[in-house]
């Protein structure tokens, strides 16, 4: 009975996962939940907000995605949202303000594929001319210089130049519990701006 119940576990073990069992990331990431609606992909750079009963009450375009969130925004109403599920939260911004958390996501879905293609890593500090320095006042100097912890490229939104990193990084450092470095590489092709932030051990 026991060997009966041991090779039965084995079998569970070593079956494939399945689409289904594939966690949501922001590569994959078709649908999320908040307690009072859900945000849904209804095209390929569209997405829906619906409400409790199924109906449609905003729609959006797809800005970007990175390995944690997907950005939407909608031109009627000047809105930009943020799916975040790194931290597991829905942020909002209107006529290009700062970004603030509006819901909790309370559950995901990704595509039915258990491995969707992942987009590559950003270079980090090693790669010479790769990130666009700050002054020093606002990080902490040159790639490549002493830096304690982890580095990390972050999204940081719609970054076109100096005066679009200072404003977009930092936040986008705090919100990951990290620090920005002062260093940032404009979006290109399609992708979100990238802030190099730097994590504790």
């Amino acid at each position: 009975m026991l060997r009966l119940a041991v090779a039965a576990i084995a079998v569970m073990v070593t079956l494939p996962a399945t689409a289904a069992e594939a966690p949501a990331t922001g590569a994959n990431v078709r649908s999320v939940t908040y307690t009072q609606g859900t945000y849904r992909q209804t095209g390929p750079h569209a997405w829906g907000e619906f409400d409790t009963s199924g109906k449609q009450t905003n729609a959006f375009v797809e800005d970007a995605r990175d390995e944690w969130s997907v950005f939407l925004f909608d031109p009627a109403r000047n809105v930009r949202v943020q799916i975040d599920l790194y931290r597991k939260k829905i942020r909002y911004t209107e006529n290009g303000g700062s970004y603030a958390d509006l819901y909790d996501v309370t559950g995901s879905a990704g595509a039915a594929t258990a491995n969707p293609p992942a987009r590559p890593s950003p270079p980090l500090a090693s790669s010479n001319g790769f990130w666009n320095n700050s002054p020093v006042r606002y990080g902490v100097g040159a790639a490549g210089g002493n830096l304690a912890g982890v580095l990390r490229g972050v999204e940081g939104g719609a970054i076109s130049g100096q005066g679009d990193a200072n404003l977009r990084c930092p936040e986008a450092a705090r919100a990951v519990n990290g620090t920005w470095t002062g260093q940032w590489h404009q979006g290109q092709g399609g992708f979100p701006g990238l802030c190099l932030v730097r994590f504790e051990h």
